[in-house]
């Protein structure tokens, strides 16, 4: 948590970053945003996965085909998931400065 004037002089770097550097910021906002393609392919690829392992791992590869497929459904369930989140630089207000007391 931070102090209140820190929190204002971060503020102040992010802002300055972004108007020096958009490049830079639209690159790391691309590393924070979800990447469903890559999610529904590792998906599709341990789905295409699981019943080989059945084949070829008997019960121990029953158990890792299991796995297999519920990763898959969590990584296909997360290409469209919730909406991203801000990333980690991005200073946003958690409260509402009041005016003078």
């Amino acid at each position: 948590m931070l102090d209140p004037k820190e929190k204002v002089a971060f503020d102040d770097l992010v802002t300055q970053l972004r108007s020096t550097d958009p490049a830079f910021c639209r690159r790391m906002q691309r590393m924070s945003t979800p990447k469903p393609r890559l999610y529904t392919t590792a998906a599709v690829a341990l789905w295409i996965l699981a019943p080989l392992c059945v084949i070829f791992g008997g019960w121990t590869g029953a158990l890792i085909a299991a796995i297999c497929c519920a990763y898959g459904f969590r990584l296909y369930n997360k290409r469209n998931g919730n909406a991203p989140q801000p990333a980690w630089w991005v200073a946003t207000p958690r409260f509402k400065p009041s005016g003078p007391r």
